[in-house]
């Protein structure tokens, strides 16, 4: 009997495959990390697009791994390999799931609950499995159930967006027009509704910090003026966990020698020292004494995580050069 139903599927794959409706580079590759179910078979576009996140990588990531003491801070595995956040309520925090924990944050953890249903944003007919709609779904609360932790949330609720119920997503995750579904072995097609992309963006996504901070520099008479400005930050930055820093870098140049170098970091060095990152909405000025030198200033906002990294493995998210005369 187990042989008849093994040729069975068999022969239904191979149709598949040769009908041109179904290939195995498009949809019957292994993910990189494992997501629990198979939500990747209808949920394609929602898949790739979370095994690009920071999210699919929380639990297998090389900082984590260092950050936990090789998984040993028990306080710090909850959020990094999440059981469903409904189990325990959106705005608490989740227990940690028993396995794939590879998986990282996944579909089931902000989607499912424990009957198995899928919440989402809209009401949709039973198929594959059951769905609820749920407003809660992309809420600030369902992303404090493990931002809270080192302040994030309460330093978003302090700004000017902070009474919108979905300010998190509303940032981190714009909207797309595109089927929710999509299913390689049926020819129904699902309705164009309104999606999130999931790739959760973050400093990787240059484009998203251009929008976001504003990097200027001005010669005035013997000095160079260095201006940040936070845009469209509804949180400190950098934010969360003190392993994260910035630095302004600046050096002018004369061809490739450096005739002065000034650095200015934004970090949470608390409780030894300061914290100086920038606020939302804040306007950080700074000068510099030129010396009377002549070059080209060249200033950088570079990313660090962890903190302890060398300025040249740092990420560079925005540059300006300025003629010094």
């Amino acid at each position: 009997m187990r042989g008849v139903i093994f040729c069975v599927i068999a022969c239904a794959v191979i149709l598949a495959v040769f009908s041109g409706r179904f290939t195995f580079a498009q949809y019957a590759k292994p993910v990189k990390v494992p997501i629990r179910g198979a939500c990747q078979t209808c949920h394609k576009a929602h898949a790739d697009e979370w095994l690009k996140s920071a999210h699919a990588r929380a639990w297998i990531s090389e900082l984590f791994k260092e950050m936990s003491d090789n998984y040993e801070r028990e306080e710090c595995l909850h959020c990094h390999a999440p059981e469903r956040l409904l189990d325990t309520g959106f705005g608490k925090e989740p227990k940690l799931r028993d396995r794939t924990r590879e998986g990282g944050v996944d579909c089931s953890a902000c989607h499912a609950d424990l009957k198995g249903r899928m919440h989402g944003p809209y009401e949709i007919e039973r198929e594959f499995h059951e769905n609820v709609k749920n407003e809660e779904i992309g809420t600030v609360e369902m992303c404090a159930s493990c931002h809270y932790k080192f302040g994030t949330v309460s330093e978003f609720k302090e700004t000017k967006w902070g009474k919108d119920p979905k300010g998190c997503v509303e940032c981190h995750m714009p909207k797309v027009e595109r089927p929710i579904g999509e299913m390689p072995l049926v020819e129904k097609k699902y309705p164009v509704r309104f999606s999130r992309v999931h790739t959760f963006r973050s400093v990787d996504d240059i484009e998203f910090v251009k929008e976001s901070l504003k990097l200027e520099a001005a010669v005035d008479g013997d000095k160079l003026i260095v201006k940040l400005s936070s845009i469209n930050v509804g949180h400190k930055f950098p934010t969360g966990f003190n392993v994260n820093a910035a630095v302004i870098d600046v050096s002018l140049l004369d061809g490739d020698k450096q005739l002065l170098s000034f650095k200015h970091l934004l970090s949470d060095e608390r409780p030894q020292g300061k914290d100086t990152r920038l606020l939302p909405e804040e306007t950080l000025t700074l000068s510099y004494p030129l010396e009377g030198k002549k070059g080209t200033a060249v200033v950088r906002l570079l990313y660090k995580r962890p903190k302890t990294l060398p300025d040249e493995k740092a990420l560079e998210l925005l540059k300006v050069e300025v003629p010094v005369k």
